[in-house]
């Protein structure tokens, strides 16, 4: 006795998409695993990262010169 399972394309074509999209997701989730999430490659060694809270703030100094009111006074 022989199973013959006839496939409609349209199906065909939505299984192929779908097992495509499936193998792209477990290669990317793969890379991911291995690479860090971080796009950094394990087999380099990398500088430890330095916090940003041991960063001395920025300071912005604003110099003003002459009065106050004489650019503005023509008005």
């Amino acid at each position: 006795m022989e199973f013959y399972l006839e496939i409609d394309p349209v199906t065909l074509n939505l299984i192929i998409l779908v097992a495509s999209y499936v193998i792209l997701l477990l290669v990317f989730l793969i890379s991911c695993v291995l690479y860090d999430c971080r796009g950094k490659d394990p087999s380099k060694e990398y500088a430890p990262e330095v916090p940003t809270d041991t960063q001395p703030p920025i300071r912005l100094v604003v110099m003003q010169q002459g009065s106050p009111g004489t650019r503005w006074a023509k008005g």
